[in-house]
């Protein structure tokens, strides 16, 4: 390429016109990029901000205006068993299983026993969910306690954050590997302290909190994955109220039910139902389907539905995959 130039006067000198207009577009790129930076701040700012007065039903009343999904709709107890027992088993075609161990488990006339994976998480190898694709970045809530997930996920090169009160305690952050960080977090609707007992805190965090503070806001979150005892529905709740501040591609949840629905009247049964098909429906309207559903044998105990006649296991594992 051959250039060629016209000087022009300029205080007395010359330019070449060429190197002038190149300057010029440089300095025209950096001042887009800046301020495309200093916007997209603002608007997490502003999504944040707007997020820290919403209530949950708030949330789920803005996503459901435009669902992705079919809507889904709450006719008593029996509508949140059938989904829960309900997969569309035809949507991932591919699955990986990460973690776990098999363990002999009494079925339930406990004269028969059967091998059962325990923890184990499946992901979804669909092509469009680019698991082999970099980056990769998982998030970990509760861990067993050989971090056997964490080890197969941080092996598959992707950048693993376990967070986990109990089982880390060496600090509040710590580097196991690379790839492999844990957080003595736990998930709840608001950041703060919690004081216990023997003189220990409990360090209780949002999700938005998570993002912003590990620097993955507006990122990719190809799986999500979760052990814990009951704060799960915290969790998932989380995930439909802070949608826009992270692309979870996956969820992958321990999913329990409180044998105490058993003494419930029909109608406090029917209404705590209901609240907990609200999660069903937001995931729903935010694009995820439901993919995967395990009933989980080896816990004690059995739910019972007069309403339908039935009986069912206290805990599942479950997976949601958003549609792309």
């Amino acid at each position: 390429m051959i250039w060629t130039t016209q000087p022009f006067k300029e205080r007395g000198g010359t330019r070449p016109r060429a190197v002038g207009s190149i300057v010029a577009a440089i300095v025209l790129l950096v001042m887009l990029a800046v301020v495309a930076a200093l916007a997209y701040v603002f608007l997490w700012q502003e999504e944040t901000d707007a997020l820290s007065n919403a209530t949950f039903e708030d949330v789920l009343k803005e996503v459901c205006s435009r669902p992705r999904l079919p809507m889904l709709e709450y006719r008593g107890v029996n509508s949140f068993f059938e989904y829960l027992t309900n997969s569309d088993d035809d949507h991932c075609y591919s699955w990986v299983e990460f973690g776990g161990e098999k363990i002999p488990v009494p079925s339930q006339s406990e004269k028969e026993c059967a091998d059962e994976v325990r923890k184990a998480k499946y992901i979804c190898f669909n092509e469009e969910y680019e698991m082999t694709h970099d980056p990769c970045l998982v998030y970990s809530f509760d861990k067993d306690a050989d971090s056997q997930f964490e080890r197969d996920m941080q092996l598959f090169s992707c950048e693993v954050h376990a967070f986990d009160p109990e089982r880390v305690m060496e600090g509040e952050h710590v580097q196991r590997s690379e790839f492999w960080k844990e957080h003595a977090w736990t998930i709840s609707e608001m950041p703060y302290d919690k004081p216990e007992d023997d003189g220990h805190v409990q360090r209780r965090r949002s999700l938005d909190y998570v993002l912003s503070a590990l620097g993955h806001l507006g990122k990719e979150i190809k799986y999500l994955k979760s052990d814990l005892e009951g704060r799960e529905w915290i969790l998932l709740k989380q995930i439909i109220m802070h949608h826009k501040l992270a692309d979870v591609r996956q969820i992958g949840v321990r999913l329990h039910v409180p044998t105490t629905v058993n003494k419930m009247s029909g109608e406090a049964r029917h209404q705590y139902f209901a609240k907990l098909f609200l999660v069903f429906q937001g995931l729903q309207c935010a694009g995820y389907k439901y993919v995967l559903g395990r009933p989980i044998r080896y816990y004690k105990g059995a739910i019972r539905i007069p309403e339908m006649n039935r009986t069912f296991y206290p805990a599942y594992e479950v997976n949601w995959a958003k549609v792309l």
